[in-house]
C-alpha cells in the first residue's frame, strides 16, 4: 500500500470530520461514519491513483464510501436512481443483496447519484424502509438500465471485417449495461445477436458478434491489463449474451493466476 495514498486518505476524512484508525491486524482501516463502523480497503483505490496521478480519485472514493449507506431518502426520491451494477464475488465481506451471475461474478442493486456519479449499494434495512419488495427494487433496476442504455451511444470499430462494440456513457458502472432488458433490440441491428463480451472492470465493456469466435485470441491481453489495473475489476471471463441469458464460457489467465 502506498504511504501517500493512505495520507491523501487520511487526510480528505480529517477535512469531513470524519474519524478513522489503521487496524493492523485486518489490515484495513475503520471509519466511523453516522453511527457506524466501515472497514475500509483502500486496494481499489492505490490501484486507481497508480493509474490516473489525481489526487481527485481520493475525492471520489471517500465520497464514495461515506454515501455507501444513506438510508434517509424515500422511496420516491431513490426509485429513478437504481440500478444494477456486477461486482466481483470475493468480497472479505460479501454484498448482503447479490445474485451470481458466474462463479466470479455478482449482480448487485445500487444507487447512483449525480453529480459525482457515486455508487452506493442497497441494504436490506434500506428496502424495508422504503416498504417495498426486493423484486420492486429489481423492477426498477431493470426500467432504469434499459433507460440507460437507450440513452448511450453504441459506436464500434470494425477490425478484419467484426465490428468490435462500445458505448458511451457517463455511468461508472458501464459493464452492468450487458444486463440491460432492452439489449438485443438496442445491439443486435449494429452487432448482430448472439454477442461476446468482456467485463474487467466497472467502466469497461468490449461486445461482438459471437460468430466471430477467433476474436477471442486477439483481446485477451486488453483484458488482463485492465483487470490488472483498474481501480474496480471484476473478472477476465469472457460471456457468451443470448436468448438464453448471460453465461460464462472461459476466462483469460493473468500472471498471478
Amino acid at each position: 500500500m502506498s504511504d501517500l495514498v493512505e495520507e491523501l486518505f487520511e487526510q480528505e476524512l480529517m477535512r469531513r470530520g470524519v474519524q478513522c484508525r489503521f487496524d493492523e491486524e485486518a489490515l484495513r482501516y475503520r471509519v466511523q461514519h453516522q453511527g457506524r463502523e466501515l472497514l475500509v480497503s483502500l486496494d481499489n483505490l492505490a490501484r486507481d491513483y497508480a493509474r490516473e496521478q489525481d489526487e481527485a480519485c481520493v475525492v471520489s472514493f471517500v465520497d464514495n464510501l461515506l454515501s455507501l449507506y444513506v438510508e434517509e431518502q424515500s422511496w420516491e426520491e431513490v426509485r429513478g436512481l437504481i440500478l444494477f451494477t456486477l461486482e466481483p464475488s470475493d468480497y472479505a465481506e460479501p454484498l448482503l443483496l447479490r445474485t451470481p451471475i458466474s462463479d466470479r461474478v455478482d449482480r448487485v442493486p445500487v444507487i447512483v447519484r449525480a453529480p459525482r456519479q457515486t455508487v452506493s449499494f442497497i441494504t436490506p434495512t434500506m428496502v424495508d424502509k422504503w416498504q417495498v419488495s426486493l423484486a420492486e427494487v429489481e423492477a426498477a433496476a431493470s426500467r432504469n438500465l434499459a433507460a440507460a442504455l437507450a440513452a448511450a451511444k453504441l459506436e464500434h470499430a470494425d477490425v478484419d471485417g467484426m465490428r468490435l462494440g462500445f458505448l458511451g456513457t457517463e455511468l461508472p458502472i458501464k459493464a452492468a449495461l450487458i444486463l440491460a432488458p432492452n439489449l438485443r433490440e438496442v445491439l443486435s441491428p449494429v452487432l448482430g445477436w448472439p454477442l461476446y463480451a468482456v467485463i474487467p472492470d466497472r467502466d469497461f465493456l468490449y461486445l461482438w458478434a459471437s460468430r466471430h469466435r477467433g476474436f477471442l485470441d486477439r483481446v485477451g491481453r486488453t483484458v488482463v491489463k485492465e483487470f490488472t489495473t483498474a481501480p474496480y475489476p471484476i473478472t477476465t471471463e469472457v460471456f457468451e449474451i443470448s436468448d438464453t441469458g448471460i453465461k460464462p464460457i472461459g476466462a483469460y489467465q493473468t500472471e498471478s493466476a
